[in-house]
């Protein structure tokens, strides 16, 4: 039979201790089955009193096969067993372990397996600032509720933020306009100056004063619309002679068509007479309307401003004396204060047109 050496002896007896059967020896050492139950027998006899394993060789085994049944091994057991002493030296009984780990669950304000290293950093923390859990804790929540007020303002300061860049858009546009503005009111203010240095040199060159020629033109702006707004009736008038013609020329077709039938004829006719005697009548009352707007066309301008408008044959003048003259006829009170005078420039007016003609 060979002789198996005490290292085998060893290796098999170990992995016993370690749980294993002794099927599992067989084929992890290569020993017989019979030598393995033989090594096994010995040491629990203490044939091997350096082990000191006598009496404890099952409990060994039992022991190590629950580890393994709960996939840990002797290294973990061991530090299991100083975890548990260390539990009874802060007076939490075996019974009482999965209520305190619960408790250390509840009270952990991360995930359970977050608690112990955030215990182990505060217990760094205390040692080295000194200071209690309350104390440190009391730090933390005015750190927080300083932390939320300053999430706040910043919050605050970007919706500020945000607003003053719209501000700062709207001013920017604000600022242009008031430059165009300003240019605008610089433009207007030369020009006004321009306008009024104009008006002064021209005042001074007819030799009135400023207001008196302002008058005046106002006077020739006024006229000038009158001129302008009689210009727009003759348009008008001119319009609707047109119109009447067109309808003058439509009735006499008319006419020519109501020969065909002699009653009807007759009454279309008187219809027509007397639709054209009323355009007639109408037709006189415009062609005067245009002779009043012709005179006054001329008359006008040389009115306001007679030192601009040619009268070479004395025409207007003789007009506006003509005029006046037949107003002084009606002005009984006037008539003999004026006549001697008036005669005179008649006669001078008179004998100048009769010396060109």
């Amino acid at each position: 039979m060979r002789q198996i050496t005490f290292g085998k002896k060893m290796e098999a007896l170990e992995l016993y201790l370690g749980g294993f059967s002794t099927n599992e020896i067989v084929d992890k050492t290569g020993v017989s089955k019979g030598a393995v139950i033989s090594i096994i027998k010995d040491a629990r006899e203490g044939k091997f009193p350096q082990l000191e394993l006598k009496d404890r060789i099952d409990e060994l085994h039992s022991l190590s096969l629950r580890l393994r049944k709960e996939g840990l091994d002797l290294t973990q057991a061991k530090l299991g067993f100083t975890f548990f002493r260390r539990l009874g030296d802060i007076d939490v009984e075996p019974d009482k372990v999965r209520e305190w780990i619960e408790f250390c669950s509840e009270i952990s304000p991360s995930p359970p397996e977050g608690f112990m290293p955030a215990a182990m950093e505060l217990f760094h923390i205390e040692k080295e600032t000194g200071k209690g859990y309350s104390e440190i804790a009391a730090e933390a929540k005015e750190l927080y509720s300083q932390r939320e007020k300053l999430t706040i303002e910043v919050g605050d300061l970007k919706a500020k933020e945000g607003r003053a860049k719209e501000l700062k858009g709207e001013v920017e546009e604000g600022e242009e306009k008031v430059r165009k503005l300003r240019l605008q009111k610089e433009q207007l203010e030369k020009d006004v100056s321009s306008l009024n240095s104009f008006l002064q040199k021209k005042a001074e060159g007819l030799g009135i004063p400023l207001n008196e020629l302002e008058g005046k033109l106002g006077e020739l702006v006024s006229l000038e619309n009158e001129v302008t707004n009689r210009a727009k009736e003759k348009n008008t008038l001119e319009g609707e002679i047109e119109a009447l013609t067109e309808r003058q020329e439509k009735l006499s077709s008319r006419v020519e068509k109501a020969f065909s039938d002699f009653e009807k004829d007759i009454k279309l006719i008187r219809e027509t007479g007397n639709e054209l005697a009323r355009i007639a009548a109408m037709k006189g009352r415009y062609e005067k309307e245009m002779e009043y707007l012709e005179w006054a066309a001329k008359v006008l301008p040389f009115l306001s401003d007679p030192d601009k408008v040619s009268d070479d044959d004395f025409s207007l003048i003789s007009i506006v004396i003509n005029c006046v003259d037949k107003w002084i006829q009606t002005q009984p009170e006037w008539r003999h204060r004026f006549s001697l005078n008036w005669d005179e420039i008649k006669r001078h007016v008179q004998s100048k047109r009769t010396g060109l003609s």
